[in-house]
C-alpha cells in the first residue's frame, strides 16, 4: 500500500507522499504485507527523494526469490515482465550483469543467486540471504558446489569452476555445473557434456545436449588434465551427488542449503546500523560504482527484520549508506544501479529501469500459504507443503525416505501403500477414505498428484497413522514431525 507520513528527528526529516495516481492493473498481485512510499530523506547535508518498499517476509503467502529473464541465465528482460511472470508483489533490479555485451544471449550475471537451497549462479559477494526462520541477513558469501561421483566402492570429488557460467572457448580446463536455470541447451564447444537425471549419469557426449527437467549437465573442458583426471572418473550409470559449499568471512562454513533465497551484489553499505563501506574488501574498483553520483538501488533490513528495497535518482555510495541509516536500516547493501535501477510494488512501477535486466529480486504472491517441513529436527529444503481446506498437505517422499518405509504404487487403482513398523496405510488418489491396517478412516483432503509430479498427502493423518507426532509453528508455517 502507499502511505503518507511525516517523521521529524534531530538528524533527519522524512516525508512520505503518494505520488502514483495510476491505479494498479486489475490482474496485478497485491499483498497488505508490502508497503510502498516515496520519502524525502535528509542525509549528508542534502535532501534525497527515495522510493521505498518494505516487506514482511514472515507472511506465508509471500516468497522471496531471485528471478531470471525469460530464456534463463544470459538473457535479459524488462523488470515489469519478470514481475508479472513471477506474480510478484514487490521487485527490485538484482545483481550486476554483462549489460553492454553485444550478444544478447551471454549477458551473464556476476553474483550469487540461490532459491530454496538450490544454487542458480555461483559468486563471491556481499550477499542478502533469507534463512529458514525467515530472518534476512547480509554477509560476505562465497558460494560454490562440490560434485561427487560414486562407482563401485569409491567416491571422487569434482570441484567445478562455477555454476551456470561460461569461461570462453579457449578455457579448455574449465568445469561448469549447469542447471535448468541456465536454459534448455548446452552447446559450448571444446568440452564434454555429462548429463545427469534422477541422480545418475545418463549420457556423456560432445554434441549439444538439453538440460533435463530437474536434472543437470556437467560441462568438462577437453584439456589433457580433464581427460586424464576427470572424465576417466565418469561413466554412464554412475551416481552423482552434490554438496552446496558456502563460505563466510574468514572461511567460516555457512548452511546455505537451508536458505530460502540469496542474491550477491555489493558493496556493503551498513552493518549494525553504522556505515560499512570497503570497496576493496568487497571487490570493486570501477569508479562508476565506488565514486560517482548515479541512480542507485539498495536492499536492507530494518529493526523488525523486514526486507526494505529502495531506489534513489542520484547518490554516491557514502550518501546511499547515510540514506539507509536515516531510514532506520541496521543492514544495507548496494544493488546494480545506473540504467538498471528499478523498483516495483503491488502493481505499480515506482522506478523504471532504463534497460532490460538479466535478473531481479522479487517477492512472489502465492496462491496458498507455503508450509515448511522439518523431520526429526532437520529442515527439508527440497520439499514444501501447503494449506488446503485448513489441512496441511505435504509431499510423501521425505517421510518414506526418513522412515525407510516400504512404498508401493498401484497405477491401475491409483492407490499408494505405505508399510512401516507393523502399520499398513493405503491412500487412493482422489478418495476421501483411507485404510490403516484394514480399517477405514476419513481423509480431510485426498491424496493428490500435483503438477510437479509429486504425491501430496494430509500430513497429520499420515504422520499419526505411522505413529509419529506433529508440532505446528504458526509464525513460520513449519510442520515439525518426530518419527518413532
Amino acid at each position: 500500500m502507499f502511505s503518507r507520513k511525516l517523521i521529524i528527528t534531530c538528524t533527519a526529516v522524512l516525508f512520505a507522499a503518494t505520488l502514483f495516481v495510476r491505479s494498479s492493473p486489475a490482474s496485478a498481485a497485491y499483498s497488505p504485507s508490502v508497503n510502498a512510499s516515496t520519502k524525502l530523506v535528509y542525509a549528508s547535508g542534502k535532501n534525497f527523494t527515495v522510493n521505498v518498499v518494505t516487506v514482511d517476509l514472515t507472511d506465508p503467502t509471500l516468497e522471496l526469490v531471485p528471478a531470471l529473464a525469460d530464456g534463463g541465465i544470459g538473457h535479459d528482460d524488462a523488470l515489469q515482465s519478470m514481475a508479472s511472470r513471477e506474480n510478484a508483489v514487490a521487485a527490485i533490479n538484482g545483481t550486476f550483469f554483462n549489460a553492454y555485451e553485444s550478444d544478447p544471449y551471454i549477458r551473464y550475471p556476476n553474483g550469487t543467486l540461490l532459491k530454496s537451497g538450490e544454487p542458480m549462479h555461483s559468486g563471491e559477494n556481499q550477499t542478502l540471504f533469507l534463512n529458514k526462520d525467515k530472518i534476512p541477513d547480509i554477509q560476505y558469501v562465497n558460494l560454490d558446489i562440490a560434485v561427487r561421483t560414486s562407482e563401485g566402492g569409491g567416491t571422487y570429488t569434482i570441484n567445478p569452476w562455477g555454476i551456470n557460467k561460461y569461461y570462453g572457448d579457449t578455457s579448455t580446463d574449465q568445469i561448469v555445473w549447469y542447471t535448468p536455470d541456465f536454459g534448455r541447451w548446452i552447446g559450448f564447444p571444446n568440452g564434454t557434456k555429462v548429463v545427469i537425471s534422477d541422480g545418475l549419469v545418463t549420457r556423456i557426449i560432445q554434441d549439444s545436449v538439453a538440460v533435463p527437467a530437474g536434472g543437470y549437465v556437467l560441462f568438462v573442458g577437453n584439456s589433457a588434465n580433464n581427460r586424464q583426471n576427470v572424465l576417466t572418473k565418469l561413466d554412464v550409470g554412475d551416481r552423482i551427488t552434490t554438496d552446496l559449499v558456502a563460505k563466510g568471512e574468514g572461511g567460516s562454513n555457512l548452511d546455505a542449503k537451508t536458505w530460502l533465497a540469496a542474491i550477491g551484489v555489493g558493496p556493503k553499505l551498513v552493518t549494525n546500523g553504522a556505515t560499512d563501506i570497503n570497496v576493496q574488501r568487497d571487490g570493486f574498483s570501477d569508479p562508476k560504482v565506488t565514486q560517482s553520483s548515479a541512480a542507485r538501488s539498495f536492499v536492507g533490513i530494518d529493526s523488525s527484520d523486514r526486507l526494505v528495497m529502495g531506489t534513489v535518482p542520484s547518490a554516491t555510495l557514502l550518501e546511499l549508506a547515510a540514506i539507509s541509516i536515516q531510514l532506520g536500516l541496521k543492514e544495507a547493501m548496494n544493488m546494480d544501479g545506473g540504467s538498471s535501477s528499478g523498483l516495483y510494488a503491488n502493481g505499480t512501477m515506482m522506478t523504471y529501469p532504463g534497460r532490460k535486466l538479466s535478473n531481479a529480486l522479487v517477492v512472489r504472491k502465492l496462491d496458498k500459504p507455503k508450509v515448511q517441513i522439518e523431520i526429526n529436527g532437520q529442515y527439508i529444503p527440497d520439499f514444501n507443503g501447503f494449506i488446503d481446506k485448513e489441512t496441511t498437505v505435504v509431499p510423501i517422499r521425505p517421510f518414506i525416505t526418513a522412515m525407510n518405509a516400504n512404498f508401493a504404487w498401484d497405477a491401475a487403482t491409483r492407490t499408494a501403500t505405505i508399510t512401516n513398523a507393523g502399520v499398513t496405510l493405503k491412500l487412493k488418489d482422489g478418495s476421501t477414505t483411507a485404510t490403516v491396517n484394514g480399517k477405514s478412516v476419513s481423509v480431510p483432503v485426498p491424496l493428490q498428484i500435483m503438477a510437479d509430479s509429486r504425491m501430496y498427502v494430509p500430513l497429520r493423518l499420515v504422520a499419526e497413522s505411522l505413529k509419529s507426532t506433529v508440532d505446528w509453528n504458526s509464525k513460520l508455517y513449519r510442520a515439525s514431525v518426530r518419527l518413532p
